[in-house]
């Protein structure tokens, strides 16, 4: 017990006599003002190096305040009982971490950036327990791809993981990304871009490393992952203005990104067993996945009549496992979607899961006309009680 009252009044004196800016947890020995040693011990304190909220709504790491000095990181308040500081680590090009919450951002983030260079993070693990990189695109704006959507002027590409993650490149604010590790190996997330595009492009990504046993990581083979009994998907590049890119076959162009495949996954939440999607009601270009968006008149686009399935659906589409329609209750007898509309269904197929594929070709073809004006998708989904 002496031992113990000691200490505490050891930290007691020390509180008093410096100023808290001057507060660490890593103190050897306690002095007064004269600089005399109190207390002529070792006091060691520790505390989980846990997540933590700053002034800035950034999202940091609770460390002694030596230990985010020499990460130079950015300390924004106190943390762990005022023990520790919340530390935000930010890295740019040609850069390494293996800290947890690290922030990858553009080069004088968050005024724009001109390009010119290919901009790269290598992502080591923290430690042996690490299994997954999950990449938050807090601010993701790129220029848009090509009118048959291939990224050519700006690209994303994650490399390294033991998931294949495809190029991505546009707007994507807002998306989330599951790469697991391949043991030691580490992800290298790679930004290109052009600077004979003047653009104002920019990104600001959340490098979070998730526990082999941590509730939060994506089961395999889901490049993304919602949790909550409701919520939005929305396919990469999606957005309610048109590409002003022209096709192969010269005409407006897709913000759909070509050559995709992977799949996405909801979390099953307690007491609920089956899913319902619907394409978002305030946006008649919410499901714009194949054929001429432009042609279309208000009486097709974005309604049933627009929505087009199964064996009609062979080069853009999205998989929804044994889907029911809603309004009628009859099986849709397909799993694929595709067209200018979407018709609300439900599936009780377990995992929640659905699939995106695209090809690499928005242009005519012997039997069909070209894509003209896609924008890919936006589709809301609510999980149904037992």
């Amino acid at each position: 017990m002496a031992a113990s009252f000691v200490t505490i009044a050891a930290f007691a004196v020390y509180e008093e006599n410096i100023d808290d800016k001057e507060f660490d947890v890593d103190l050897e020995e306690v002095t007064d003002r004269k600089g005399k040693i109190l207390f002529p011990f070792v006091s060691i304190v520790r505390f989980a190096n846990t997540d933590c909220s700053s002034a800035n709504t950034m999202n940091g790491t609770c460390l002694a305040r030596r230990e985010c000095n020499n990460l130079n990181g950015t300390i924004t308040g106190t943390c762990a009982s005022r023990r520790g500081r919340c530390c935000i680590v930010s890295r740019s090009c040609g850069s390494t971490t293996n800290v947890n919450n690290t922030y990858f951002t553009s080069p004088g983030y968050p005024a724009a950036y001109a390009g010119g260079q290919s901009c790269s993070i290598i992502v080591n693990r923290c430690n042996a327990d690490i299994c997954q990189l999950r990449i938050d695109f807090l601010d993701m704006v790129l220029a848009q791809p090509n009118g048959d959507g291939v990224c050519a002027t700006d690209a994303i590409t994650i490399t390294g993981g033991n998931t294949i993650v495809p190029t991505i490149c546009g707007d994507n604010t807002g998306q989330t990304l599951f790469v697991d590790f391949n043991g030691n190996t580490a992800i290298t997330i790679t930004v290109t871009a052009t600077s004979a595009t003047t653009f104002s492009r920019r990104w600001n990504l959340r490098l979070i490393q998730l526990g082999c046993d941590c509730p939060g990581i994506a089961p395999n083979g889901c490049l993304q992952y919602y949790t909550g009994v409701t919520g939005t998907i929305n396919s990469f590049n999606y957005g309610t203005t048109s590409n002003t890119a022209l096709s192969s076959s010269l005409v407006t162009g897709t913000r759909q990104i070509a050559n995709l495949n992977y799949g996405i996954c909801i979390r099953m939440e307690a007491g609920y067993c089956a899913i319902q999607y619907a394409q978002a009601s305030s946006d008649a270009y919410s499901f714009t996945v194949t054929g001429d968006v432009e042609g279309a008149d208000s009486t097709v686009l974005g309604t049933t009549i627009g929505a087009l399935n199964g064996i009609t659906c062979t080069t853009d589409f999205v998989v929804i496992p044994n889907p029911t329609i809603v309004s009628t209750g009859v099986s849709v007898g397909s799993d694929r979607f595709c067209g200018l509309g979407f018709v609300t269904v439900q599936s009780a197929a377990k995992p929640f899961v659905l699939y995106v594929v695209t090809n690499g070709d928005e242009g005519a073809t012997a039997t069909s006309a070209p894509d003209v004006a896609n924008r890919g998708f936006s589709i809301s989904y609510s999980q149904i009680a037992c």
